[in-house]
């Protein structure tokens, strides 16, 4: 089954409508779409549930609950770890299906290790994804934001 194509200036639109909860829910469904595509993988509930327990568990305890140090916010990080090792898949499943096509593979994977560039390779995978699907579906997607801009869309 195919994924949905979601071009790149949509996605930014209804993330910043909606205080990112959109980005939450582009997330999720695109890993079940994947997982969907290649029959194995991680779910989007997989990817998503122990990044936002992760993150928010340690602070809400440390906030409200009185018996609870203030340093145990610090266990925040291992959701932040995983939302690394979830990227880190995502983008190598994404060149994965460029590979298989006999296509370049867009994403360089290590970028999502350095600041700056991390935000650059996302906005690539959100690119390069929904043009595959696109390309399946024998549609073209225009994106105004990421086509005019080489280091976005080539």
């Amino acid at each position: 089954m195919l994924g949905k194509p979601r071009p790149l200036w949509k996605v930014l639109l209804l993330s910043v409508f909606t205080g990112s909860l959109y980005y939450g829910y582009y997330k999720w469904a695109i890993q079940d779409e994947l997982r969907n595509y290649h029959d194995k993988g991680w779910s989007g509930a997989l990817c998503l549930l122990p990044f936002v327990i992760g993150v928010a568990l340690p602070q809400a305890l440390a906030t409200f609950d009185p018996d609870v140090p203030e340093s145990f916010r610090w266990f925040s990080i291992l959701g932040l770890i995983w939302i690394y090792i979830v990227q880190f898949r995502l983008y190598h499943d994404v060149n994965e299906l460029y590979d298989r096509a006999n296509q370049k593979k867009p994403l360089t994977i290590w970028w999502l290790f350095i600041p700056g560039l991390n935000l650059i390779v996302g906005l690539r995978q959100i690119h390069f994804l929904s043009q595959y699907w696109a390309e399946q579906q024998g549609e073209i997607v225009k994106d105004p934001i990421a086509d005019p801009l080489p280091f976005l869309s080539r």
